[in-house]
């Protein structure tokens, strides 16, 4: 499935989102020196959604993205890094 500009726009825009539950950092399986939460968003609109967050104290990174299941990441904030498609 393809997300539409108009679902994309729906779901940033629906105030009604919440996080379900307490976010819990773990260490990351794959054994790097991360911590990571995932946690369930819930919305009226009943979108298909959960945030994934990870914090590497090492080089100071500290990412959240936004998944819908049928679609994959969707939105994502950085901190600490570049990114690949940051403009010089």
């Amino acid at each position: 499935m393809t997300l539409s500009n108009a679902d994309f726009a729906s779901i940033l825009e629906d105030k009604s989102k919440k996080i379900i539950g307490d976010i819990e950092w773990l260490e990351d399986e794959d054994h790097s020196p991360s911590v990571e939460f995932r946690a369930e968003v819930k919305s009226e609109k009943g979108w298909p959604l959960f945030i994934k967050g990870s914090y590497n104290s090492l080089a100071m990174a500290l990412t959240y993205a936004l998944i819908l299941q049928t679609d994959g990441r969707i939105y994502g904030l950085n901190f600490g890094k570049g990114h690949i498609n940051q403009s010089p």
